[in-house]
Formats: structure tokens, sequence, C-alpha cells
């Protein structure tokens, strides 16, 4: 039976069920009813009441069904805060362990001043024992002065037996040195993360009274980059555990280049940040170090090549500090957006260039770094934007031969292609190929196929080059003698072609903006060997128009998004109007009969093709326009002109130009000659095959 759809109806048959039914979780409906059953059993009443209760069921389950549905969305909100809520936990157990660690820490540091106390007592009480055998050892060194008396005194008896004594006493007392070099040389390692000009003035008079100048900076060499690899493999770790969600040990066992692949998008800055300040500890008293040896240079006289040797074991020291923070920049910049981060990134080479001038030694190490930066943010977005098949075919030499082998060089030199030959050293100075996000869709004709991408990508790269442009006579300055040609080069084959990329680049958009194919269809269908001089132009002339002022219209929607520089809507113009007068050229070259006026057609349907495109564009002259008109008049051409004209036009294909000898001048030469103009023909394309 169908129940009843009225809501009041449905809320009588709920109301008319029994509240013992709503009385406890553990009500037994079974036997409640079966206890109501009368001794004497009425089929038809027991019927009757069977459906009573069947209506209030399905009233009660459809009340259930509407309540579930009505609360669903409420249910779905909870439950995304219920797994917000997980995470957020999850965040809160990482940072209440880290927290707990801390808290560990600065309880040992509270009980230090304790347990100070109890080290000074103990050291007393040792003190006290030195003393006694310091005087013993006192005595022992006094002891050739009776000696001597005795051997005088012709004693030789009591001379052995004194010096016997001696030697068991001194045996006794072999353990002790004048210094220690562990603690010395521990004492010169805490100089590396909390100088202290006390501390490190007594550190190196002792080694100077013992000879041992040079040693001591071969040890701090030592100490410093320990503290270096120590504190960043320490920060380098924490973040690549926190982003894995445990503490696989795996990752301690790691070397430093490698533990930095683990390092996350999301948490690269937060990592990059603790990491400065962490080294900034070790920068500083690396700083002060310098600064307390220029002084003591100025105070005492020191040879020329001790200082010498003092300063290369500095510039070492230097170049490690830089170099496991470029290391950083280089292995995680894969894993977040490029245009971003290299625009952020060129903000500090300000800073950058500050830390050249004070770190000259290094100079050459930070631009070759920049310049690496600056490679694989050309690379990605050529990768991303201007990667295509159907440049060569297009015939506009679109790539020039100058920025193909700098794509090369790149894709040699610094991107990791996981090429099943190369060795795992190989592979570690190299970066993974970019990888474009899937956000940036570039296949929508709606955003003229992710034009505001690309726009941004690409006009980003050429001002970051004209940037470097503008710091050339800085940077040459800083550079050494023999480290200027990197820079030249550097310059003359990347910096320099950054430009360029603007032509493969905003090609793909214009040779999908514009339905070429379909007016080549509109072409076809056009019959050429009229009779008549027509002052109507075709059809697929209109056609192409709209197609342009589409094009225009979606550029201006994009242009409301990203402003489009000038020279970029010029190269899009310009690429739109070549691709479109060729496909012109291969529409009339696709001919197969053609009169005197078909050929005046042509004309007329050109020239209100240019008359209309010039309405729409600034950009003049009109690009590959007397492609078209050469192509158009050389159907005019006798059997000696066309000969000529094979031979200095090789811009036509070599079935455009077939198509002019078998059209143009058709059964007015004989085969021989025929035959002739398409030999030449082909001896014109075979050096291109």
């Amino acid at each position: 039976r169908e129940q009843p759809t009225d809501p009041q109806a449905e809320q009588e048959i709920i109301d008319s069920i029994e509240e013992v039914y709503f009385s406890s979780d553990s009500f037994d409906t079974v036997q409640y009813e079966l206890e109501k059953l009368p001794s004497d059993l009425n089929l038809l009443e027991l019927e009757e009441y069977r459906d009573k209760l069947k209506r209030q069921q399905a009233a009660v389950s459809k009340r259930v069904a509407d309540l579930i549905l009505e609360k669903q969305p409420s249910y779905v909100k909870e439950l995304e805060r219920v797994t917000s809520l997980q995470t957020n936990l999850q965040l809160a157990a990482v940072i209440c362990t880290n927290a707990r660690r801390q808290l560990h820490a600065a309880k040992e540091g509270f009980t230090e001043a304790s347990l100070g106390l109890l080290a000074n007592q103990r050291r007393r009480q040792l003190l006290t024992g030195l003393l006694k055998s310091l005087r013993t050892i006192k005595t022992l060194q006094r002891t050739d002065v009776r000696l001597s008396e005795m051997l005088e005194e012709e004693d030789y008896p009591g001379a052995i037996q004194l010096c016997l004594e001696c030697q068991k006493a001194a045996s006794t007392f072999k353990h002790y040195n004048c210094i220690r070099w562990e603690q010395l040389d521990v004492a010169l390692s805490k100089t590396c993360k909390h100088f202290d000009v006390s501390h490190y003035t007594k550190v190196q008079l002792a080694y100077k009274l013992l000879g041992k100048t040079q040693t001591a900076m071969d040890q701090l060499h030592m100490h410093f980059t320990q503290a270096i690899h120590n504190t960043v493999f320490q920060v380098v770790l924490g973040y690549v555990e926190l982003c894995a969600g445990n503490a696989d040990t795996k990752f301690q066992k790691m070397p430093y280049k490698d533990l930095c692949t683990h390092i996350t998008t999301d948490s690269y800055i937060p990592c990059l940040t603790d990491l400065c300040k962490a080294l900034w500890e070790v920068m500083l008293s690396y700083h002060l170090t310098m600064q307390w040896h220029d002084e003591h240079y100025k105070e005492e006289e020191t040879t020329p090549g001790a200082v010498l040797y003092i300063n290369m074991i500095c510039i070492h020291i230097s170049l490690n500090l830089w170099f496991y923070i470029l290391y950083v920049n280089l292995i995680c910049l894969p894993f977040i957006y490029i245009s971003l981060f290299f625009l952020i990134d060129f903000a500090f080479i300000g800073k950058y260039m500050q830390m050249m001038n004070i770190l000259k030694p290094i100079a050459f190490d930070v631009i070759h770094c920049v310049s690496q930066l600056f490679d694989y943010y050309l690379y990605a977005v050529y990768t991303f934007f201007g990667r295509n098949d159907m440049y060569e075919s297009s015939g506009l030499g679109l790539i020039s031969s100058r920025l193909r082998t700098t794509l090369s060089r790149i894709q040699e030199s610094l991107i990791n292609m996981v090429s099943p030959h190369a060795s795992p050293e190989e592979r570690k100075e190299k970066v993974p190929s970019p990888h474009l996000s899937q956000l940036v869709v570039l296949t929508s004709s709606d955003t003229l196929y992710g034009l505001a991408e690309r726009v941004v990508a690409t006009e980003s790269l050429v001002f970051l080059a004209e940037q470097f442009e503008f710091l050339q006579p800085h940077l040459d300055t800083t550079m050494p003698s023999a480290k200027k040609p990197f820079l030249q080069q550097f310059y003359s084959q990347t910096v320099s072609t950054a430009s360029e990329l603007r032509k493969p680049i905003y090609w793909i958009v214009a040779a999908k903006a514009i339905d070429y194919e379909q007016m080549l269809l509109l072409m076809a269908g056009v019959k050429w060997d009229i009779k008549e001089i027509m002052s109507q132009h075709n059809v697929y002339v209109d056609v192409l128009l709209k197609e342009f002022e589409k094009f225009n219209q979606r550029l201006g929607d994009v242009s409301k998004i990203v402003r489009i520089p000038l020279p970029v809507s010029n190269v899009l113009w310009e690429h739109c109007i070549r691709l479109a007068n060729r496909t012109l050229v291969e529409g009339y070259a696709n001919v197969k009969k053609c009169s005197n006026e078909g050929r005046a057609l042509m004309q007329l349907d050109f020239q209100q093709f240019l008359m209309k495109l010039e309405k729409l564009t600034d950009l003049r002259p009109i690009p590959d326009k007397e492609f078209v008109e050469t192509y158009i008049k050389a159907y005019y051409l006798t059997e000696n002109d066309m000969e000529q004209f094979i031979k200095n036009h090789r811009e036509y294909s070599m079935k455009q130009l077939t198509n002019l000898v078998n059209v143009c001048l058709g059964s007015h030469i004989n085969k021989k000659a025929r035959q002739k103009l398409l030999a030449a023909i082909d001896d014109i394309d075979r050096p291109k095959r």
C-alpha cells in the first residue's frame, strides 16, 4: 500500500504510536506485541492491526530518512571539521613533542647551576690533591742539586739510592702532562658558536706558547666545518622528519645533499628561514674571529706566510657557509612555483652582492649559482610554455640556433633527465626537470590557451634579463680577472636570449587562436576557373576576419586580468597574421584550375582581407603581405620568368611552386618545358631532405 504523503496525516500516524515504544533502547517490541494478543485470535483483526503497525513503521522510516537528508549538509560540514581537527591535533602533537624536547633542554640548563656547585667542590678536591702532587714534583725537580752535592762528596751509594727513589716517585706521577691537548682542542671548538674574546685570546696564546699557531688554524677550520654541517643537518633533518610524519632513522644516515631533496614545497620557506637563523650564530662567531685576527696582525709582527695561510683557512670557512645555504636553494627549486620564487629570490640579489663585497673570494661562486638559477628559470619557462614539435614545419624560424644551443647546454649541465648511464655523482650535481602545476590550464580557448600565465612567466623572465643587463658593470668589477670570460658567456649565451623566447611561446597561442583549417576547407570549395571578373569577395575572407575579431576580443579579456605589454601584443598579431597569410598561400596552392578572372578574384579577396585587418591592429607593415602578393602575381609569369622565380623564391614550399607550374602555365608549355621546371623545383628542395 502507498503511504500518505500528506505531512499532517504522517504526523497523526506517528502520534498514534504508543509511548512505550520510545521508553528505552532495550525495549523488546516483539515480546510486547505478543503479550498484547488476546486469547481468542481473529485473523481479520490481526491483519488490520498488522497493517496499522506497518503504516506506523513506514511513517517513522520516512521521517528518519527526511531528517537524515535535512541534516546531511551539517553532517558533511561537521565531518570536515573533524578531519581538520584531526590534522590540527597531529600538528599539535608534533609541536608538543618539540616543546617537550625544548623544555627538557631548558631543564638541563636550569640544573647547570646546581651541578656547577658540585663540580666546583669536586674541582677543589682535585686541586688540593694536585697541589700535594705538585709539591712532590717540585721536590723531585730540586733533586738534581742534591745529587750534584752528593757526587762532589763522593757519596756514590747515597746518590744512586736517591736517584732510584726519584725514579720511583717520578713513575707515580707520569700521568701528568703540562697541557692536555684534548681540553685545548675542546676549548677552541667552543668559539665556533659562542665567540668570547677573552676565552679565544687565552686559547691562541696557549697555542702560540707551544709553537702550534698553524695547528690551531687547522683545527679551527675543522671545527667550523663540523659546526656548519651539524647545524644545517639538524635543521633540515627536523623538517624532513616533520613532513614525513615519523622519525625514520634512514633520514639520519642520509648525506646532506640527499636529505635536501626531501624538503617539501610547504616547508621550504620555514626551513630556509630557520637554516639562516641557525647559521647566523656560526657566521657571527666567524666574523668576530676574523676581526680578532685582523686586530692582532696590526699589534704583532706576523710573517706574510702565516697571514696568507690564515686567510686561506678563513676563505674555506666562508665557502662552506655559503654553499650549505645555496645548495638548499638549488635542490628545492623544482618544488616551488618557479616564477614567484625567482622574483622573490631576485629581491635578495642586492644582499648577495653585499656579501660578494664582504667575501670577495666567493664572488665567482655566488655569480655562478645565481646564473644557474636564471638558467633553470629560463629552461622552466621554455619547458612549460614554449616546447612544441610544430616549429620546424612552420617555416617561421621561431627558435634561433643560439637559443637552441643555450637550451641544450642548460639541459645537459643542469637538468637531471634520469639517464640510466649517468653516474650517481653526475645526478647529484643536477636538479629534476621542472613540472607545471595542474592548476595551470593551457588548453582552454576562452583564456587564449593560458595567455595570462604565459605573459607572467615570459615577461618576468625578460624583466629579470633586463635587470641583469643593468647589473653587468657592477658584477664585472667583482669578478676575478680569470673568471670574467664566464660572466661574458653568461650574458651573451643566456641573458641576451631571454627575449627570444617570446616567439615560440606566443606562437603556440597564435597557432590555436585562429581556425586555419576551416579557412582551407572553405577555400577548397571556391571555384577559381570563372569567366567573369567578380566584384564581391569570397565568404572565407569574412569567416577569417570574424576569427580575428574574436581573437581581438579574447585578447582584450585577458588584458583585464594581466596587462599585455605592447611587444607581446605585436608578437601575437604578427604570428596570427603570418599564419593566416601562409594559409592563404597554401589554399591558393591547392587550386586545380584557375583562370585570369580567378587570379583577379584572389587579389580582390586578399585586398579585402588587408583593408579590414588594418582596422583591427596597429601593427605596420602587415607581416608577410608580400609573401601572398608575390605568389598571386606569379600566376601571370611566362615560362622563362617562372624558372627565375623558382630560383629566387625559396621561401615557398615544393608543393606551392609545383602548383604554379601546373596551374599557371598549364597547357601553354610542352611536356619537356614542364619537366625542366619541375626538375628545378626538385633541385631546390633536395638540400632540405
